[in-house]
């Protein structure tokens, strides 16, 4: 666009993200409720593009994981953890901390980086892996719809609503040095309003009991620093979000990573009171 030339309309940020929740959204609750093997298989994809976008975040700094060996690998820890075969479990781990030292080192010998490209090869398998699993076996359990439904309400619950908190009355940032357009005010008002949309959610299920009042009080602040781990982590790595080149899948939300930062805290939570 010259200096001369009109500015071109478009859809600001809010609406982009508006839209892309209305489409997304429900094909998320549908893959969700459906369970079995759409479920599974959209959980594949997930932990790979996560585990991509993982990776892409260091090319920056020349240290991004070993493709090659993250994909397939993470794809298999999944299924071991699943089918509860730890020990295949480590042995993957393992075999790409192998892999990934013998294919960095004839691919960048003498470099220097060679230790930070495993770092972070084994750091993307973990981070994309381990919460996919999670995820899974939330799923399998006897009313394990119902505890995912409450994961994905305290979630979207907390970061919606601290989203229209902090434009309505934020004032104080939150951590500015980390994410400078977070407010104090905006996550107060997540963490009430996430743990009373998962109430919600275990109450309509006939599951809100005294023994499930820690996963409202601890889910909430743990979406909060999900997404705050997120913005630390981008930060470090100095990108602005952590989508693949060529792959925008959520617009307005930049990656995967970007949208199901706060999820992938709570998926944990919930797997380790439950599981």
């Amino acid at each position: 666009m010259t200096a001369h030339s009109p500015p071109q309309p478009g859809l600001s940020n809010f609406a982009v993200r508006l839209i892309t929740a209305a489409v997304a959204g429900p094909i998320v609750l549908l893959v969700t409720i459906w369970g079995g093997l759409p479920f599974w298989a959209a959980g594949l994809i997930f932990a790979a593009l996560a585990l991509m976008e993982f990776y892409a975040m260091g090319v920056a700094r020349g240290v991004q994981g070993a493709y090659v060996i993250g994909l397939p690998a993470v794809i298999g820890l999944i299924i071991a953890l699943v089918s509860r075969q730890y020990a295949a479990a480590l042995l993957i781990v393992g075999l790409a901390a192998v892999a990934t030292l013998v294919l960095e080192g004839i691919r960048r010998a003498g470099d220097g980086l060679i230790a930070q490209r495993l770092l972070i090869t084994l750091l993307g398998l973990l981070y994309a892996g381990l919460p996919v699993a999670f995820l899974l076996e939330l799923r399998a359990l006897p009313d394990g719809l119902l505890w995912i439904l409450t994961v994905f309400a305290i979630t979207w619950g907390t970061d919606t609503l601290a989203y229209f908190g902090g434009r309505w009355w934020g004032k104080r940032p939150l951590a500015p040095r980390i994410s400078p357009k977070k407010t104090v005010e905006g996550a107060l008002v997540g963490l009430v309003g996430g743990a009373l949309i998962g109430a919600l959610a275990l109450a309509l299920g006939g599951q809100l009991r005294p023994d499930l009042l820690p996963l409202l009080l601890i889910g909430p602040p743990l979406a909060v620093l999900g997404d705050l781990f997120e913005s630390w982590m981008k930060r470090s790595f100095g990108v602005k979000d952590s989508h693949v080149a060529g792959i925008n899948i959520i617009p307005g939300h930049g990656g995967v990573l970007d949208r199901t930062d706060a999820l992938i805290w709570v998926i944990t939570l919930f797997w380790l009171w439950l599981v």
